[in-house]
Formats: C-alpha cells, sequence, structure tokens
C-alpha cells in the first residue's frame, strides 16, 4: 500500500478499535499505548462513533517510555507520564482521570498533559533525537579513526557539557533493535505527507549514517583478514542489541 516500507503498519491497531467498539455498551475512555502516527486518535475517533450509537468515546495518547533492559525501573520511577487529550471539558476530565491513576507512584509535576497530537509525535521525536546522537557520534568515529583522535576520548569531553549530557554518545557499529529504525522511517513517511521533504531529507541522513557506519565495520574486518572471510570464525561479543537484554 501507500507507505509501503514507511509508514507504520495500523493493521492491528484498526482490529482493536473495532473491537472496542463491537463490545462496548458504556461511555469509555480509551488510551493509546503504542508508538503511531499524527493523528492516529482521530482515525480511532471515527471508527468508533461510527461503529456504536449513543456511546461517548474520549481517546487519550499515553505513549510509552520504557526501555529493554530497565523496563520496570522505568515504569516505577518514570523521567515523565506525557498524556495527551483532546482540549475540550471532556477531552481534559478523560486525561484527569488517567492522571489520577498514576498519582498512586508518579510525582504530579512528573506528569505531563498536552493535546493528542503532541503527545503522539512526542514518541516518534524522543527515539529520533536518540538515534540522531547515535548517527552523531559514530559520524565522528570516522572523522577520528582518520585523523587520529580517540573517538572515545572525545565523546566523553563533548559529554560533559551540561547542554549535552554522556547518554547514548558510545560509538558503535550502529543502532539496531525494534524500534528506531522503524520510527524514523514512520516519521520521514509523515514528514513527505505534510510536503516536508527538506525535514523528511535530514532524518533520511540518520538512516544513511547509521547504514553507513556497519559497512565500514564489516569493511574493517574483511580489510584485517587479509580480504577475506573464507573458512574464517568470526566471534561477536555483546550479540544482544542492548545490555541486559538477554
Amino acid at each position: 500500500g501507500l507507505g509501503a516500507g514507511k509508514a507504520a503498519d495500523l493493521t492491528y491497531w484498526e482490529s482493536a478499535a473495532r473491537m472496542i467498539a463491537d463490545v462496548s455498551k458504556s461511555d469509555k475512555i480509551v488510551v493509546e499505548k503504542s508508538t503511531v502516527p499524527v493523528k492516529t486518535a482521530e482515525a480511532i475517533e471515527k471508527i468508533l462513533t461510527h461503529n456504536t450509537k449513543g456511546i461517548n468515546f474520549q481517546i487519550l495518547s499515553n505513549p510509552e517510555f520504557l526501555a529493554e533492559g530497565t523496563a520496570i525501573q522505568d515504569l516505577l520511577n518514570p523521567d515523565r507520564v506525557l498524556i495527551g487529550g483532546r482540549e475540550t471539558p471532556e477531552g481534559q476530565k478523560a486525561v484527569e482521570a488517567l492522571k489520577a491513576v498514576y498519582a498512586n507512584w508518579v510525582p504530579e509535576e512528573r506528569i505531563i498533559a498536552t493535546n493528542l497530537w503532541s503527545a503522539e509525535l512526542s514518541k516518534l521525536a524522543a527515539n529520533a533525537v536518540l538515534a540522531q546522537r547515535i548517527s552523531s557520534v559514530n559520524a565522528m568515529s570516522a572523522l577520528c579513526e582518520a585523523t587520529g583522535a580517540d573517538v572515545t576520548e572525545v565523546a566523553y569531553a563533548v559529554g560533559k557539557d551540561s547542554r549535552i549530557g554522556p547518554k547514548f554518545l558510545n560509538a558503535s557499529v550502529g543502532f539496531g533493535g525494534s524500534c528506531f529504525q522503524k520510527d524514523i522511517l514512520n516519521l520521514i513517511y509523515i514528514c513527505e505527507c505534510n510536503g516536508l521533504m527538506e525535514v523528511a531529507n535530514y532524518w533520511k541522513g540518520v538512516i544513511k549514517i547509521n547504514d553507513y557506519q556497519k559497512s565500514r565495520f564489516v569493511n574493517r574486518v574483511v580489510s584485517s583478514m587479509f580480504n577475506t572471510v573464507s573458512g574464517k570464525k568470526i566471534a561477536v561479543l555483546g550479540f544482544a542489541f542492548k545490555k541486559d537484554t538477554g
């Protein structure tokens, strides 16, 4: 379909929305937890309102910010909880209802209320910025190797800047996993759909550097083996894409 390879697959999301419409007998607050494109909540509203009669639905966006390896700690002691809702009396009442649930263990100052679209976009933006930091330090690692600088020392010095901080500044073979590339491609597609080609190209650059870093690393490995891996064994240490993920 349109956007194949970049747009989010909303098949299961649509199925869940239609199931909610089928079984609902009274007013409901429906909470998005998945990483979804901006305006997905609007589509949920249409499905629910067109397939039910006399039932009021309020859609909230409450994206997950859990990280693999620290998910339980992130849930119990989150940096922030983000809740987006409609800017109507009914929407704000729904936001307050979900805030009251989190208030049982999350300090009030960590609970952020926004409009629906800001909450939906914030999750994509967070993952894109984290991936951008990885691509930035990996790009710098290539320059360090070419000039005799040590990327570990450079990253340490840069990370000591209080405006930047040390996290996600470890040079590596590039990012993998189930989120970063998928979410950046989704962000690129959203930019393209809104005619923001320069913005889309910026995020494409993050993907290009990541692909370049992986290819560069493989080429270095092959070069160190006299340009052939035939009949040779290669040990991969730390195969999990992130520490403590098993």
